[in-house]
């Protein structure tokens, strides 16, 4: 081989070991085409610029189901109500923008018929239950993949105690909504969530917030919000999305 050829040939050995390396790095979530390596932590005194760039992931969700308790309307008679509709209404987080998959809390749309995601450019998109965890009181959406904004996965350990976050949801009818607080605990419990691994912090949350991100100052998701209680905010951690995941392989 000549000195010529032998170094074109490292070359492109070089190039393909790099392209493998950022395969290999890119994590679970697929798709992300506006998220590529945005590590570097934002400042708390102006966080428009992360906002705005993760916003877009978080959708508003809303699930019909029948209801389940018998309720009377003609006590004499003993006629049960007309079968009706019992609405649920949250958020979640695209997690594979070219899956069309979306996590969101299990509470939601556990027993539902109907479950639609709004995103915030609009449109209302039909989503159908993947998978659902009791345990972790998440679940795994598919909707049509169509210009979707996926948020990036960061991984357990990558969070302490003190450390700034951001809660992305849909409370009431006002549309989306981002507070800040901090990490205050983690490895918690909460009742009615079998789970006891959960990250608690004192961002400001409603019911609306059921199934919304929990994101790090690098934009990325550490968790689902679950519930509130004595003014915490509760999170199951990332890796139950995960296991989401593998079991809707």
């Amino acid at each position: 081989m000549s000195r010529s050829s032998f170094y074109h040939s490292l070359k492109w050995t070089g190039v393909s070991a790099l392209s493998l390396a950022l395969v290999l790095g890119s994590g679970v979530c697929r798709g992300n085409e506006f998220y590529r390596e945005h590590t570097e932590a934002f400042s708390t005194t102006n966080l428009a610029p992360l906002v705005k760039r993760i916003s877009p992931a978080v959708v508003g969700i809303r699930a019909w189901g029948m209801r389940s308790e018998s309720r009377i309307y003609d006590p004499e008679a003993g006629f049960p109500d007309p079968p009706g509709l019992r609405e649920r209404q949250g958020a979640g987080v695209v997690v594979d923008a070219l899956a069309g998959f979306i996590v969101t809390a299990n509470q939601l749309v556990a027993g539902a018929t109907v479950v639609k995601a709004q995103l915030q450019d609009g449109r209302a998109l039909d989503a159908l239950v993947l998978v659902r965890s009791d345990r972790d009181d998440v679940a795994l959406l598919r909707v049509e993949p169509d210009h979707l904004r996926a948020m990036t996965l960061d991984y357990a350990g990558a969070l302490d105690v003190g450390d700034p976050v951001l809660a992305i949801g849909n409370p009431g009818d006002w549309g989306q909504s981002v507070t800040l607080g901090i990490v205050s605990a983690l490895h918690r419990s909460c009742p009615g969530i079998a789970n006891t691994d959960l990250i608690q912090s004192d961002v400001r949350v409603s019911q609306g917030n059921a199934g919304g991100a929990l994101v790090n100052m690098q934009g990325k998701l550490i968790g689902v919000v679950l519930a509130r209680r004595s003014g915490f905010a509760f999170a199951v951690p990332v890796d139950a999305v995960r296991k989401l995941f593998v079991a809707a392989q």
